[in-house]
């Protein structure tokens, strides 16, 4: 968790250089994941979201090191450049949830889902694929958000 800690800080100080307009991209290059249509890579930053809309959205500057997901749900944070703290998701409803600007910086995930079977979830990328899948074990979790599209919160 140290290395998440400094991490932390480096985002806060690359945000701050961000926001002031410091950083472009030179190679034309794009990005196209946050958000879905190419956008130039240095254009203003944005906070992530997840449609359908989760339970219960909020931040707080530790993320899910600072909170404790709820028996009978999935908790996920992404970094929010935007409020330079992480953003804290909730999931109750058996659903399958779009990502938007989550890439860029590891967050954390805690599976506390309950029935067995059906409260194992997948998180899966822009095909479709299951990258990580989680078992309902009320553990945190490091995950990568950059190969990640989707959160498919239970198998149904």
């Amino acid at each position: 968790m140290i290395k998440r800690i400094i991490a932390v800080a480096a985002l806060s100080m690359a945000a701050t250089t961000f926001a002031s307009g410091a950083v472009a991209a030179t190679d034309g290059s794009r990005d196209v994941k946050s958000g879905g249509s190419p956008e130039p890579v240095g254009t203003a930053a944005h906070s992530p979201s997840v449609s359908p809309a989760a339970e219960k959205t909020f931040h707080k500057k530790g993320g899910l090191l600072d909170y404790n997901c709820p028996k009978g749900r999935l908790c996920v944070d992404a970094w929010d450049p935007v409020k330079e703290e992480f953003k804290i998701f909730q999931f109750y409803q058996c659903k399958t949830y779009s990502l938007k600007y989550f890439g860029g910086y590891p967050g954390i995930y805690v599976n506390d889902q309950t029935g067995g079977e059906d409260g194992v979830a997948k998180f899966l990328t822009k095909s479709g694929k299951a990258k990580v899948t989680s078992q309902p074990v009320n553990e945190q979790e490091q995950i990568d958000w950059d190969p990640i599209w989707y959160i498919k919160s239970c198998p149904s």
